[in-house]
């Protein structure tokens, strides 16, 4: 059966709204305004991503927005109450998971599709159409600082078996991806422990976080060194990348950033790709 995004959204809206769970019953650190709390979101879904060879779903960690409390309000006086917020901007276009909108998925996505067998994906295609993506953990936490102000924290370990209970396994399942994309090590290790107990045909490759700390302090530092040392010119492995997300919509020039500054992130990534996709073949 031909898979429909908007049926695929209506089913999504369905089951995750009838989900009970409220971690604020659980955990005191949920990120809220003025007591007010944000329930889950579904995943946004490219217009094209059921058309796609492979069909890609990336996982990121959870969103962050104990410094944008304002968000909360405003996404809960819409009609579905924050349940669609990762469509919300098409205009951007933003599906408000940093490292998706600030470039670094959609080029580690591209590198994905390029490299799988009988992938129908040619560079003019713009990503945000062929591809999934949303967070594992789909509510925010915070730590409070000495001074009261909240500051973004990484979600409790326990929570990831109930999201996986509760939202991903659901996702997964009618999303039919061939290849996830798991950012950081505990989205990625609660993705492997879920499909371990479901669908076993799934690829899963395992990405370490593009955030500006462990580029700025890993990533950046090895290509300046390998320039240094090697005389190496990175600017051939920079035009590539460039080709490879040219019909994906740069308004804010993010990807261009992304690409320029963190070029040895992504040669790296390209490594990891080719080593997953090796494996299925």
């Amino acid at each position: 059966m031909q898979l429909d995004v908007e049926a695929v959204k209506v089913a999504l809206i369905s089951h995750h709204s009838v989900q009970s769970y409220c971690p604020q019953d659980q955990y005191q650190n949920v990120v809220n305004a003025n007591g007010k709390y944000l329930g889950p979101y579904i995943p946004y879904i490219g217009k094209l991503y059921f058309d796609s060879k492979p069909r890609v779903l990336i996982y990121a960690m959870s969103q962050d927005l104990a410094r944008t409390t304002g968000a909360i309000t405003a996404w809960r006086k819409r009609s579905d109450r924050g349940m669609l917020r990762q469509y919300y901007y098409p205009e951007k276009p933003s599906v408000s998971i940093t490292p998706y909108d600030d470039g670094h998925l959609k080029v580690v996505a591209a590198l994905v599709f390029a490299t799988y067998p009988n992938t129908n994906y040619k560079p003019p295609d713009n990503v945000d159409d062929r591809i999934a993506v949303t967070n594992f953990v789909k509510f925010s936490f915070y730590h409070q600082k000495e001074d009261g102000n909240h500051l973004d924290a990484n979600p409790p370990k326990d929570i990831y078996d109930t999201m996986w209970r509760c939202y991903t396994k659901y996702e997964v399942e009618l999303l039919q991806p061939n290849f996830i994309i798991g950012v950081g090590k505990d989205a990625t290790t609660a993705l492997r422990k879920g499909l371990q107990q479901g669908d076993k045909h799934v690829a899963l490759l395992e990405i370490p976080f593009p955030g500006r700390l462990n580029l700025n302090t890993q990533w950046v530092p090895k290509g300046k060194h390998l320039i240094r040392t090697e005389g190496y010119d990175p600017e051939p492995d920079k035009s590539s990348l460039r080709d490879l997300v040219q019909g994906t919509p740069d308004t804010t020039g993010l990807i261009s950033k992304a690409i320029q500054v963190d070029w040895y992130y992504f040669i790296e990534m390209r490594k990891r790709v080719a080593e997953k996709v090796g494996k299925l073949t």
